[in-house]
């Protein structure tokens, strides 16, 4: 046993309620030796005695929950981080609003009048609809393209293929209107359906009516030695053709629009028509700049390209994988110069009279 001087121990903090006071390991012990000194005071000492430790933790469950990090910082006056509260996701399902439509003039008249495209591309079509014309006429033109090439230059060739398209389908839509309003006087029954056409008591009102507004286009590619490209044949002239567009480096897309609409005098030839031809350079990469042969065949066989002139789709993998640079107008390479062609309905649908006084300076 061990005799030092007793010192005054400091106050202790009381335990939370689920934790009991362990029995120290060393307790402490007062005593006095009043005893032997014959009734007279001497000093006081603690004695120091090892004891069996006990554990910190009870084994029962707390009954109190464990204090929070906000309480424990208020407690001791800490400065509170409220934690972030998550970004709730996005609900599915919910589509964004869609935006408000562009107001031109043209765009609201062919919203109301009977429009026809003059084309089974679906590129085409999509550029319209994103000018708010989701629900306009496709009528693809049945004429061949077989214009010589070897006859005319590229502007030529493309600007005359267009204008084939535009008048086959404005002619064939008229004439399908007068051999259902011929079909209905004969019938001569009350409220009878005969193909598009409905007959009412005070004669024949056919349910289609005359085309107000015809869009054609097409589009060819034009390399630098000459060569007028367009859909390739087969999957080895695909590969061939991209691959003389890389050798070659740059080419260029020539898209012809043609726009027809009826004169309301019904003046010789009884329609307006309209032509613009809008070029864009395109520059392919080298094979030494990652276009190899392997991944031009790679491309080939996506079958992205097989419907294209060119055999390639700038908006799609070839504008990411072929392309390398682009002059000029981009949607004029998906297949049709947007601004230019409303430029063109603009002039054949209200400027008829403009076009009559040039033609007469002529």
């Amino acid at each position: 046993m061990l005799l030092i001087p007793a010192t005054k121990q400091p106050q202790r903090p009381t335990p939370p309620s689920h934790i009991k006071p362990r029995t120290p390991a060393y307790q402490l012990r007062t005593y006095s030796t009043q005893q032997r000194t014959g009734g007279v005071r001497g000093p006081t000492y603690a004695i120091i005695m090892d004891e069996k430790t006990q554990p910190l933790l009870s084994e029962d469950p707390p009954s109190d929950p464990p204090p929070t990090y906000v309480a424990s910082a208020k407690d001791h006056g800490l400065p509170i981080r409220q934690p972030q509260q998550p970004q709730q996701p996005p609900q599915q399902g919910r589509r964004p609003p869609p935006l408000a439509p562009l107001e031109l003039p043209i765009l609201k008249y062919m919203r109301t009048h009977r429009v026809i495209l003059a084309s089974a591309s679906p590129r085409r079509r999509g550029l319209l609809a994103q000018l708010g014309l989701p629900n306009i006429e496709i009528i693809p033109s049945t004429k061949p393209e077989n214009l010589p090439k070897d006859q005319m230059g590229a502007f030529e060739y493309v600007s005359a293929t267009a204008q084939q398209k535009a008048l086959d389908v404005y002619q064939s839509a008229i004439k399908k209107v007068e051999e259902a309003t011929e079909a209905a006087e004969k019938a001569g029954e009350n409220g009878e359906m005969i193909g598009d056409v409905t007959q009412n008591g005070n004669g024949t009102v056919p349910a289609l009516k005359d085309p107000d507004l015809v869009i054609a286009a097409d589009t060819v590619i034009v390399t630098r030695d000459g060569m007028i490209l367009e859909k390739p044949p087969s999957e080895q002239a695909h590969k061939r053709m991209l691959r003389h567009l890389r050798d070659t480096r740059t080419h260029r897309v020539l898209t012809a629009i043609c726009c027809v609409a009826p004169k309301p005098d019904a003046s010789f030839p009884g329609y307006a028509i309209s032509n613009h031809i809008e070029e864009t350079r395109v520059t392919f990469a080298k094979a030494s700049d990652g276009l190899p042969d392997d991944v031009i065949d790679a491309y080939v066989k996506t079958r992205e390209g097989v419907d294209k002139a060119g055999g390639y789709a700038v908006q799609g993998l070839g504008g990411m994988v072929l392309v390398e640079k682009i002059e000029g107008s981009v949607d004029n390479v998906v297949g049709l110069p947007v601004r230019q062609c409303l430029q063109l309905c603009e002039k054949v649908v209200f400027k008829q009279d403009d076009e009559s006084e040039e033609e007469e300076e002529d």
